[in-house]
């Protein structure tokens, strides 16, 4: 697995042992992890350690955090172009506003995964949306 060239990775969940499992699985692919436990923090955080990826929990404090951050994302100038993966242990059997499907279209985000999610699926994921050319415009975010 290639090496993450010092890029930056905002996890925004509310659940601790999710956040330290991955903080800890990152880390050791080089990457520098920040965290969230809200989406009002994981805002902040973001706009102040501008990370490369966002993981971002749905489910928090209200069952629709994770979306409310997702939408604020766009309209934030220095967070356009951060790419999102969206997590939730939300299945589509279950009811959800906004007809919510398990691909989000709806939503400005890169990827949508279902936990419980693999740690080294996680990190596939982040590859991926790493190695891509970044299609929402240009993250000013240097590395």
């Amino acid at each position: 697995m290639r090496m993450s060239d010092g890029k930056t990775i905002l996890i925004v969940d509310d659940d601790p042992d999710f956040v330290e499992s991955n903080r800890d699985l990152l880390e050791a692919y080089g990457y520098s992890v920040h965290a969230a436990h809200n989406g009002a923090d994981g805002l902040d955080l973001a706009r102040k350690v501008r990370p490369d990826v966002l993981i971002l929990d749905v489910m928090m404090a209200t069952n629709t955090e994770g979306f409310e951050v997702a939408r604020k994302i766009p309209e934030t100038p220095e967070l356009k172009g951060l790419r999102v993966l969206l997590v939730t242990g939300v299945t589509k059997d279950m009811h959800l506003p906004f007809g919510f499907e398990p691909d989000a279209s709806w939503l400005p985000v890169d990827r949508v995964l279902e936990k419980p999610i693999a740690p080294n699926r996680l990190l596939t994921e982040i590859q991926k949306v790493l190695g891509e050319a970044n299609p929402k415009g240009e993250n000013s975010h240097a590395g």
